[in-house]
């Protein structure tokens, strides 16, 4: 029996950590956006992040509840594990464009 919330989990985490990689592509690869233009990005991956924890540990104590039936431990740890960096990655960046717009306000 597969944890379906894990692999939820996983996929939003994936997503999560996707949507940085797809927004410093387009600001790499496209002139017209630059890398403060792909803002956007982050409370994206900080939604993902989250929906991605929560669907973890619903994974984690399914899979406790079950004694161990539904999927594997391991997967489940994966999961979780990607959610966190997806989250922490989020969080970090959020905090970097508040500092950086304090920066541009004292600045001008």
């Amino acid at each position: 029996m597969t944890n379906t919330k894990a692999v939820w989990a996983l996929l939003t985490g994936l997503l999560g950590l996707g949507v940085f990689v797809a927004a410093a592509g387009a600001a790499r690869y496209h002139d017209e956006i630059r890398l403060v233009d792909a803002v956007v990005a982050v409370p994206v991956a900080l939604v993902l992040g989250l929906v991605s924890v929560v669907l973890g540990r619903r994974a984690r104590l399914e899979h406790d509840r079950t004694l161990g039936r539904s999927g594997s431990r391991g997967f489940v740890w994966l999961a979780r594990f990607v959610g966190a960096v997806a989250l922490l990655l989020a969080v970090t960046a959020a905090l970097a464009l508040a500092v950086f717009a304090v920066l541009v306000l004292v600045l001008e």
